[in-house]
């Protein structure tokens, strides 16, 4: 039993690490060989392992995260469609206008129009929620690097997935003594609700690691790059998050003198909803700028 409970591990791991390989290279080459060495599976084992994982294979999966990063330096940079193509690993802009039509429907030019035909999950923005939920002007502020342990949740985002990877982080935080006076629990969305297909959306469970830790099984470790964020404090239910993500890109943005750093934004969590009314939930929405 104790082997296979390392086994399991270790195959854990070794996926988590393809994953976070796959989503700081993107603008690489990524032969299936090259990412079956680093997994340290044979390649006729790594596609089935990865497709179990994913629920599609490899590279499918790699094309998706590129889409997904395309559509939103198309929607949030001011970057040439050909700098973005080259950016994402394509070696012409025909290449990538055609698997970006293909993906979504819409061509890279007509989407930087903010023609989101293709979008059909586009949610706009509820002006009156987003007064009501968040703080308008945010703190602008430089972090320190923020060590921390995680959890991979693969699905839309608050559901059994995101709980389960919640429960996994806990209870290795709980193990190895993690929590303490001013803890820092942070979710980490990688993907944007409004591109992604809902079901595929990636979500990291993090607590932050005042100490020396390692991987261990479904739980990675990796450092959150510090530097100037704009902090947003949101009020209130997790699932009216998407409205204020929507109005920082989508209104305050566009509108200050600020560029956006190629990192994901990530959340801190004050309250817990186990012994918090979802109206008093309060969430930091940290946005990296240049």
């Amino acid at each position: 039993m104790e082997r296979k409970l390392e086994t399991q591990k270790s195959h854990s791991e070794r996926v988590n690490y393809v994953l976070q390989y796959i989503n700081s290279h993107l603008g690489d080459e990524m032969s299936i060989t090259v990412l079956a060495e680093i997994s340290n599976y044979s390649s006729f084992h790594f596609h089935r392992i990865m497709r179990a994982y994913l629920g599609e294979s490899i590279g499918s999966y790699i094309i998706r995260v590129r889409m997904d990063a395309g559509a939103t330096l198309l929607q949030h940079t001011d970057l040439e469609i050909v700098e973005i193509a080259y950016k994402l690993g394509y070696n012409s802009p025909s290449s990538f206008n055609k698997a970006f039509k293909k993906h979504f429907q819409v061509s890279p030019s007509d989407l930087r129009k903010n023609e989101r035909v293709g979008l059909h999950h586009f949610c706009h923005i509820n002006k009156n929620v987003i007064m009501k939920n968040v703080s308008l002007k945010p703190q602008i502020k430089n972090i320190k690097d923020k060590k921390v342990a995680y959890s991979v949740a693969i699905g839309k985002y608050g559901d059994e997935n995101t709980k389960l990877a919640w429960q996994r982080i806990v209870t290795f935080a709980e193990k190895n003594k993690l929590f303490g006076f001013g803890t820092e629990c942070i979710g980490i969305s990688l993907d944007d609700p409004n591109i992604t297909d809902a079901e595929k959306c990636r979500y990291e469970a993090c607590i932050v690691c005042k100490k020396d830790i390692k991987a261990e099984g479904e739980i990675g470790v990796k450092t959150i790059e510090g530097g100037k964020y704009a902090i947003f404090k949101h009020k209130g239910a997790y699932e009216t998050l998407i409205n204020t993500y929507n109005y920082i890109c989508g209104e305050w943005l566009p509108n200050s003198q600020y560029e956006l750093r190629e990192l994901p934004c990530f959340e801190i969590y004050h309250n817990s909803p186990e012994d918090t009314k979802p109206e008093k939930l309060k969430t930091d929405v940290y946005v990296p700028l240049k």
